[in-house]
């Protein structure tokens, strides 16, 4: 069926004829063939609950970012709607959102967290994650409706700390959204380029890619000498309690605790003090010594590490 549609998408466009959504009695496939982040084909096994902390917060800023653009006002006011109506978000709705879903993962019963990549992991992030649901929700339902949200930098500065948002770059974006009527052009294409770099390495499936692409298309927002900054695709979670007791065979007991706090630096890009580091050194010199004997042992190394994410 979706490649069938293809073709008279195809056909259409080959003739000069109007193939936006309400053209043709084919419209209804886009919605059920549309390419979601969150479908239910095991693509959410692939993020961890970090992830989605992050994909949520990314894609807030996408919408925040369109939504002051008169021509695509109405495309974020359309997808808002379909997200709307289950504030609860007690279900993984499979013709939800991606918005929708997101926010399901984060904040849904355990169940949710097992759809996930690590949920063991998930399920402890859930309980010490208070996602501002209410808050959330106005804001949905503002944009929904045509308006202008209640102090949404308010929003996503506390989004920012309860999330765990700590890049740079997604910082700066939401800082200069809340300045945007003041900024130049040329502060305006900066901050646009990181966040089509950070939709294309994160959210390259999202369900509104297609709508933020043309929008970065018409309005020139891609400055093309800018260095890309997001090697990294999956952020993993915080190593759970579980995990750091298999680590006392790796290091011995009396420095788990510091171990766990260089892995939990790591995660989150800091710097790491040369405490944590020491802590975490039998590890590292473990590696060390694996690369020292060959390349027969890295590949075997290798082997071990495919055996263990599949057994993960």
């Amino acid at each position: 069926m979706e490649d069938k549609f293809t073709a008279l998408e195809w056909a259409a466009m080959e003739g000069g004829h109007d193939i936006s959504p309400s053209s043709h009695k084919y419209s209804f496939l886009q919605d059920i063939h549309e390419s979601r982040l969150t479908k239910d084909d095991g693509s959410s096994q692939k993020l961890t609950y970090s992830d989605c902390c992050e994909r949520l917060y990314l894609l807030l800023l996408v919408l925040e970012t369109m939504r002051r653009y008169p021509s695509f006002k109405g495309k974020v006011q359309e997808y808002a709607r379909k997200t709307r109506g289950f504030e609860l978000y007690k279900f993984y709705r499979i013709m939800g959102t991606d918005l929708y879903n997101f926010i399901y993962f984060i904040v849904g019963s355990d169940s949710a967290q097992h759809k996930l990549k690590d949920p063991e992991s998930a399920i402890v992030l859930k309980r010490t994650t208070k996602l501002p649901e209410r808050d959330l929700n106005r804001y949905i339902n503002d944009l929904a409706n045509g308006k202008e949200p209640t102090l949404p930098t308010t929003l996503f500065i506390k989004l920012e700390k309860i999330l765990k948002i700590s890049n740079k770059d997604y910082k700066d974006i939401r800082r200069e959204l809340g300045d945007w009527e003041h900024s130049t052009r040329q502060e305006k294409r900066v901050v646009s380029t990181r966040l089509i770099f950070a939709v294309r390495a994160k959210l390259r499936s999202v369900d509104i890619i297609s709508d933020f692409e043309r929008w970065a298309s018409n309005n020139n927002m891609e400055k093309d000498f800018t260095t890309d900054p997001e090697p990294v695709i999956s952020k993993p979670d915080p190593v759970t309690s579980r995990e750091m007791s298999l680590y006392r065979y790796l290091i011995g007991t009396d420095k788990l605790s510091l171990a766990k706090r260089f892995l939990e630096l790591a995660h989150e890009g800091k710097t790491i003090p040369g405490a944590y580091v020491e802590a975490y050194l039998p590890v590292i010199k473990m590696i060390d010594d694996i690369v020292d004997a060959g390349p027969g042992y890295v590949q075997n190394l290798k082997a071990l590490h495919n055996r263990a994410k599949k057994n993960s």
